[in-house]
Protein backbone atom coordinates (compact mmCIF):
# COMPACT_ATOMS: atom_id res chain seq x y z
CA UNK A 1 0.00 0.00 0.00
CA UNK A 2 1.34 3.71 -1.01
CA UNK A 3 2.10 5.82 2.12
CA UNK A 4 0.08 9.11 1.86
CA UNK A 5 1.56 10.65 4.95
CA UNK A 6 3.25 14.30 4.16
CA UNK A 7 3.61 13.48 0.56
CA UNK A 8 5.98 13.57 -1.96
CA UNK A 9 6.23 16.93 -3.74
CA UNK A 10 5.55 17.03 -7.72
CA UNK A 11 6.89 18.70 -10.29
CA UNK A 12 5.71 18.97 -13.94
CA UNK A 13 8.15 17.47 -16.03
CA UNK A 14 8.26 20.36 -18.85
CA UNK A 15 6.26 20.74 -21.42
CA UNK A 16 5.45 16.68 -21.37
CA UNK A 17 2.61 17.55 -18.65
CA UNK A 18 3.46 14.64 -16.51
CA UNK A 19 3.88 15.35 -12.60
CA UNK A 20 6.43 13.70 -11.16
CA UNK A 21 7.63 13.63 -7.22
CA UNK A 22 10.81 15.76 -7.03
CA UNK A 23 12.65 12.71 -6.14
CA UNK A 24 13.30 9.67 -8.52
CA UNK A 25 14.84 6.41 -8.12
CA UNK A 26 18.05 5.85 -9.80
CA UNK A 27 18.64 2.32 -11.02
CA UNK A 28 22.20 1.65 -12.13
CA UNK A 29 23.33 0.20 -8.85
CA UNK A 30 20.76 -2.55 -9.26
CA UNK A 31 23.21 -4.46 -11.04
CA UNK A 32 25.55 -5.35 -8.17
CA UNK A 33 22.96 -6.17 -5.59
CA UNK A 34 20.51 -9.18 -5.42
CA UNK A 35 17.09 -9.57 -6.55
CA UNK A 36 15.51 -9.56 -3.67
CA UNK A 37 17.74 -6.64 -2.62
CA UNK A 38 17.15 -4.74 -5.68
CA UNK A 39 13.23 -5.45 -5.27
CA UNK A 40 12.99 -4.94 -1.55
CA UNK A 41 14.33 -0.99 -2.69
CA UNK A 42 12.43 -0.70 -5.99
CA UNK A 43 9.11 -1.82 -3.56
CA UNK A 44 9.81 0.36 -1.23
CA UNK A 45 10.40 3.65 -3.19
CA UNK A 46 6.77 2.90 -4.51
CA UNK A 47 5.25 2.35 -1.09
CA UNK A 48 6.67 5.82 -0.16
CA UNK A 49 5.24 7.59 -3.28
CA UNK A 50 7.97 8.02 -5.68
CA UNK A 51 6.64 7.57 -8.94
CA UNK A 52 9.71 7.80 -11.15
CA UNK A 53 11.97 5.13 -12.00
CA UNK A 54 15.01 5.57 -14.27
CA UNK A 55 17.24 2.66 -15.74
CA UNK A 56 19.47 1.91 -18.38
CA UNK A 57 20.08 -0.58 -21.43
CA UNK A 58 23.76 -0.25 -20.33
CA UNK A 59 22.99 -0.97 -16.60
CA UNK A 60 23.32 -4.31 -17.08
CA UNK A 61 21.17 -6.82 -15.05
CA UNK A 62 19.26 -3.76 -13.56
CA UNK A 63 16.39 -3.62 -15.97
CA UNK A 64 15.51 -7.24 -15.48
CA UNK A 65 15.61 -6.57 -11.81
CA UNK A 66 13.26 -3.68 -12.00
CA UNK A 67 11.26 -5.66 -13.87
CA UNK A 68 10.35 -8.28 -11.52
CA UNK A 69 8.49 -5.39 -9.74
CA UNK A 70 6.84 -3.71 -12.29
CA UNK A 71 5.60 -6.46 -13.79
CA UNK A 72 3.11 -6.27 -10.77
CA UNK A 73 3.17 -2.41 -9.93
CA UNK A 74 3.55 -0.70 -13.50
CA UNK A 75 0.89 1.52 -13.24
CA UNK A 76 1.58 5.25 -12.17
CA UNK A 77 4.48 4.95 -12.59
CA UNK A 78 7.06 7.48 -15.07
CA UNK A 79 9.59 4.59 -16.10
CA UNK A 80 12.32 5.84 -18.37
CA UNK A 81 15.46 3.71 -19.61
CA UNK A 82 18.19 4.42 -22.10
CA UNK A 83 20.41 3.25 -25.25
CA UNK A 84 24.00 4.13 -25.89
CA UNK A 85 23.70 3.02 -29.57
CA UNK A 86 23.56 6.02 -31.80
CA UNK A 87 22.33 4.20 -35.01
CA UNK A 88 19.12 3.13 -35.95
CA UNK A 89 18.93 -0.53 -35.71
CA UNK A 90 21.23 -1.09 -32.69
CA UNK A 91 18.90 1.95 -30.97
CA UNK A 92 15.88 -0.64 -31.78
CA UNK A 93 17.78 -3.93 -30.65
CA UNK A 94 18.39 -2.19 -27.37
CA UNK A 95 15.07 -0.92 -26.65
CA UNK A 96 13.31 -4.24 -27.39
CA UNK A 97 15.50 -5.65 -25.17
CA UNK A 98 14.46 -3.13 -22.48
CA UNK A 99 11.28 -4.23 -22.88
CA UNK A 100 11.45 -7.51 -22.56
CA UNK A 101 13.65 -6.94 -19.03
CA UNK A 102 11.30 -4.23 -17.75
CA UNK A 103 8.65 -6.55 -18.59
CA UNK A 104 6.23 -4.30 -19.95
CA UNK A 105 4.40 -3.02 -22.89
CA UNK A 106 4.88 0.64 -22.91
CA UNK A 107 8.17 2.99 -21.19
CA UNK A 108 6.75 6.62 -21.21
CA UNK A 109 11.09 7.78 -21.63
CA UNK A 110 13.58 6.95 -23.97
CA UNK A 111 17.25 8.53 -23.84
CA UNK A 112 19.84 8.91 -25.90
CA UNK A 113 22.56 7.78 -23.62
CA UNK A 114 25.29 9.66 -22.45
CA UNK A 115 26.19 12.04 -25.54
CA UNK A 116 29.78 13.08 -25.71
CA UNK A 117 30.68 14.50 -29.42
CA UNK A 118 29.35 16.32 -32.04
CA UNK A 119 29.85 13.26 -34.07
CA UNK A 120 27.52 11.46 -31.78
CA UNK A 121 25.01 13.88 -31.99
CA UNK A 122 24.92 14.26 -36.01
CA UNK A 123 24.68 10.31 -36.00
CA UNK A 124 21.63 10.13 -33.31
CA UNK A 125 19.85 12.77 -35.54
CA UNK A 126 21.24 10.98 -39.03
CA UNK A 127 18.34 9.48 -41.26
CA UNK A 128 19.90 5.73 -39.95
CA UNK A 129 20.32 7.59 -36.59
CA UNK A 130 18.74 6.17 -32.83
CA UNK A 131 16.61 9.25 -32.94
CA UNK A 132 14.70 7.83 -35.87
CA UNK A 133 14.19 4.40 -34.11
CA UNK A 134 12.50 5.86 -30.56
CA UNK A 135 10.50 8.43 -33.27
CA UNK A 136 9.15 4.92 -34.50
CA UNK A 137 8.19 3.87 -31.22
CA UNK A 138 6.61 6.63 -30.10
CA UNK A 139 4.66 6.82 -33.80
CA UNK A 140 4.30 2.96 -32.67
CA UNK A 141 2.40 4.33 -29.13
CA UNK A 142 4.86 2.03 -27.32
CA UNK A 143 7.03 5.35 -26.23
CA UNK A 144 5.81 8.52 -24.86
CA UNK A 145 8.75 10.71 -24.97
CA UNK A 146 12.22 10.85 -26.24
CA UNK A 147 15.02 12.59 -23.79
CA UNK A 148 19.04 13.08 -24.25
CA UNK A 149 21.65 12.58 -21.12
CA UNK A 150 25.03 13.85 -20.63
CA UNK A 151 27.10 13.77 -17.67
CA UNK A 152 30.30 15.89 -19.05
CA UNK A 153 29.65 18.70 -21.68
CA UNK A 154 26.93 21.06 -20.91
CA UNK A 155 27.90 23.02 -23.93
CA UNK A 156 27.11 19.95 -26.47
CA UNK A 157 23.89 19.57 -24.39
CA UNK A 158 22.65 22.35 -24.98
CA UNK A 159 23.34 22.26 -28.62
CA UNK A 160 21.46 19.04 -28.62
CA UNK A 161 18.00 20.93 -27.58
CA UNK A 162 18.82 23.52 -29.88
CA UNK A 163 18.95 21.01 -32.75
CA UNK A 164 16.54 18.59 -31.71
CA UNK A 165 13.07 18.90 -30.09
CA UNK A 166 14.00 16.69 -27.45
CA UNK A 167 11.22 15.97 -24.47
CA UNK A 168 13.69 15.64 -21.23
CA UNK A 169 17.52 16.62 -20.17
CA UNK A 170 18.85 14.24 -17.95
CA UNK A 171 22.16 16.19 -16.97
CA UNK A 172 24.66 16.34 -14.15
CA UNK A 173 23.52 19.25 -11.72
CA UNK A 174 24.88 18.09 -8.50
CA UNK A 175 27.29 20.63 -6.53
CA UNK A 176 30.17 18.79 -7.33
CA UNK A 177 29.36 20.26 -11.20
CA UNK A 178 28.60 23.45 -9.84
CA UNK A 179 31.76 24.28 -8.22
CA UNK A 180 34.18 23.68 -11.81
CA UNK A 181 31.92 23.81 -14.82
CA UNK A 182 28.69 25.91 -15.62
CA UNK A 183 26.00 22.98 -16.14
CA UNK A 184 23.03 24.72 -14.72
CA UNK A 185 24.35 27.99 -16.68
CA UNK A 186 24.39 26.66 -19.74
CA UNK A 187 21.64 24.19 -20.15
CA UNK A 188 18.63 25.72 -18.37
CA UNK A 189 17.76 28.84 -20.12
CA UNK A 190 18.04 26.38 -23.22
CA UNK A 191 15.72 23.77 -21.89
CA UNK A 192 13.19 26.06 -20.34
CA UNK A 193 13.03 28.27 -23.35
CA UNK A 194 12.18 24.81 -25.11
CA UNK A 195 9.98 23.78 -22.56
CA UNK A 196 12.34 20.52 -22.16
CA UNK A 197 11.70 18.74 -18.46
CA UNK A 198 15.04 18.97 -17.10
CA UNK A 199 16.20 15.60 -14.64
CA UNK A 200 19.21 16.28 -12.34
CA UNK A 201 21.70 13.71 -11.72
CA UNK A 202 25.02 13.02 -10.28
CA UNK A 203 23.48 14.66 -7.20
CA UNK A 204 25.55 12.70 -4.56
CA UNK A 205 28.67 12.97 -6.93
CA UNK A 206 29.00 8.46 -7.59
CA UNK A 207 28.31 8.45 -3.45
CA UNK A 208 31.19 10.47 -2.77
CA UNK A 209 28.62 13.23 -0.82
CA UNK A 210 27.47 10.55 1.23
CA UNK A 211 31.39 9.42 2.31
CA UNK A 212 31.49 13.27 3.29
CA UNK A 213 28.62 13.68 5.33
CA UNK A 214 26.88 16.24 2.98
CA UNK A 215 24.00 13.77 1.41
CA UNK A 216 21.53 16.06 2.94
CA UNK A 217 22.24 19.46 1.69
CA UNK A 218 23.32 17.40 -1.48
CA UNK A 219 20.31 16.53 -2.24
CA UNK A 220 18.77 20.12 -1.14
CA UNK A 221 20.93 21.49 -3.48
CA UNK A 222 19.64 20.22 -6.49
CA UNK A 223 15.93 20.09 -5.08
CA UNK A 224 16.43 23.95 -5.13
CA UNK A 225 17.69 24.50 -8.50
CA UNK A 226 14.99 26.80 -10.73
CA UNK A 227 13.65 24.79 -13.36
CA UNK A 228 14.36 21.12 -12.00
CA UNK A 229 11.66 18.87 -12.10
CA UNK A 230 13.36 15.47 -10.37
CA UNK A 231 16.32 14.92 -8.65
CA UNK A 232 17.83 11.32 -10.29
CA UNK A 233 19.00 9.40 -6.54
CA UNK A 234 20.55 6.26 -6.54
CA UNK A 235 20.81 4.39 -3.35
CA UNK A 236 22.48 0.96 -1.94
CA UNK A 237 19.58 0.27 0.51
CA UNK A 238 16.30 0.75 2.09
CA UNK A 239 17.72 3.45 4.62
CA UNK A 240 19.24 5.88 1.83
CA UNK A 241 16.02 5.65 0.84
CA UNK A 242 14.30 6.80 3.36
CA UNK A 243 16.58 9.81 4.53
CA UNK A 244 16.39 11.20 0.90
CA UNK A 245 12.38 10.98 0.75
CA UNK A 246 12.71 12.60 4.38
CA UNK A 247 14.81 15.82 2.83
CA UNK A 248 13.17 15.53 -0.33
CA UNK A 249 9.29 15.65 1.34
CA UNK A 250 10.93 18.64 3.25
CA UNK A 251 11.89 20.43 -0.13
CA UNK A 252 13.42 22.91 2.15
CA UNK A 253 16.23 25.20 -0.13
CA UNK A 254 19.55 25.89 1.16
CA UNK A 255 20.57 29.37 2.50
CA UNK A 256 22.83 31.23 0.92
CA UNK A 257 25.42 30.57 3.56
CA UNK A 258 24.78 26.91 3.32
CA UNK A 259 24.96 26.99 -0.93
CA UNK A 260 28.20 28.76 -0.95
CA UNK A 261 30.08 26.13 2.38
CA UNK A 262 28.66 22.92 0.55
CA UNK A 263 29.77 24.27 -3.36
CA UNK A 264 33.38 25.16 -1.51
CA UNK A 265 33.37 21.99 0.43
CA UNK A 266 32.49 20.06 -3.03
CA UNK A 267 35.31 22.68 -4.77
CA UNK A 268 37.94 21.35 -2.38
CA UNK A 269 37.52 17.27 -2.65
CA UNK A 270 37.61 18.04 -6.42
CA UNK A 271 40.60 19.38 -6.14
CA UNK A 272 41.96 17.07 -3.47
CA UNK A 273 41.11 13.90 -5.51
CA UNK A 274 40.80 14.89 -9.22
CA UNK A 275 40.57 11.33 -10.33
CA UNK A 276 37.80 10.53 -8.29
CA UNK A 277 35.51 12.01 -10.34
CA UNK A 278 37.02 11.09 -13.52
CA UNK A 279 33.49 9.95 -14.83
CA UNK A 280 32.64 13.53 -14.87
CA UNK A 281 35.38 14.95 -16.04
CA UNK A 282 37.35 12.40 -18.74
Amino acid sequence: MTETTTALPMRTLGATGCEVTVLALGGVKYNMRSDAHAAGVVNRALDLGINYIDTAHSYEDSERKIGLVLRDRREGVFLATKTERRDRDGARREIEASFRRLQTDSIDLIQVHDLATEQQLAQAMGPDGALRAMEEYVEAGRVRFIGVTGHRYPALLAKALEEYPFDTLLVSLGAMQAAVRPFYETVMPVAQARGVGVIGMKVMAHGWFGEEGVAEPALRFVLGLEGVATALVGVDDVRQLEQNVRVARECRPLSDAERDALLAHARGMYERHPKKAWFIYK
